[in-house]
């Protein structure tokens, strides 16, 4: 499964396609729990982020569920929306897809042309305008590729249709530890990968950390 050939979708437009889904299949709430029901809209401008409190961000969302399109998860450990259809925006399942996850963990903010960090609460049901190939191809002010030989923790490994944050890099063997939400069936997790000596994979950064 594609974790994210979505289209970057405005946040009305996808309360749309929630609604018409709803409305298009009776019962289509019936087998899921819309964890969604629960998330927020909470964030707030920061500044001075590092890569270590980024890569704090992310380690508490490892091991939520994942939901394609989605971008709202809590911090127990635990998938609260197992076994939803994949790929389908509507069932409001707890997490984020592998773009959504890195747009929160890289404290993004929605404008394209805006390089400035805000703090989205993991409750905060958000996905970003990015899909994996738009990071891997580095769209957006606040974003940029770097080659794999140099990209360290805290950027990214991004295929056009798969995108992992590299939570503790291995140049040497090319096995590096990968925080990502890769699937509805593994859900959000840290993984040995070897993305970076996969020829569809380039480096991805997020620029203006603070050192």
């Amino acid at each position: 499964m594609n974790c994210s050939t979505r289209l970057a979708l405005l946040p009305g437009v996808v309360a749309g396609l929630t609604l018409a889904f709803a409305m298009a299949t009776p019962g289509a709430q019936a087998y899921h729990t819309n964890f969604q029901a629960s998330c927020t809209n909470d964030s707030f401008a920061t500044s001075g982020v590092t890569r270590s409190q980024a890569k704090v961000y992310a380690e508490i969302g490892a091991y939520e569920g994942y939901q394609w399109g989605g971008g709202c998860w809590n911090d127990d450990n635990v998938d609260n929306a197992p076994g939803d259809p994949t790929e389908v925006v509507s069932t409001g399942g707890e997490g984020g897809d592998c773009s959504g996850f890195t747009y929160k963990s890289w404290y993004e903010r929605w404008a394209t042309s805006d390089a400035g960090f805000t703090y989205h609460y993991r409750m905060r049901n958000v996905h970003g305008p990015y899909d994996a190939a738009a990071f891997k191809n580095g769209v957006g002010l606040a974003n940029t590729t770097v080659s794999k030989s140099a990209a360290i923790e805290m950027d990214a490994l991004a295929s056009t249709s798969h995108i992992g944050i590299i939570y503790q890099a291995n140049t040497a063997y090319n096995t590096d530890r990968i925080v990502e939400a890769k699937c509805e069936a593994c859900g959000t997790g840290i993984w040995s990968r070897t993305y970076r000596g996969d020829p569809a994979y380039g480096g991805a950064r997020r620029v203006g950390w603070a050192h």
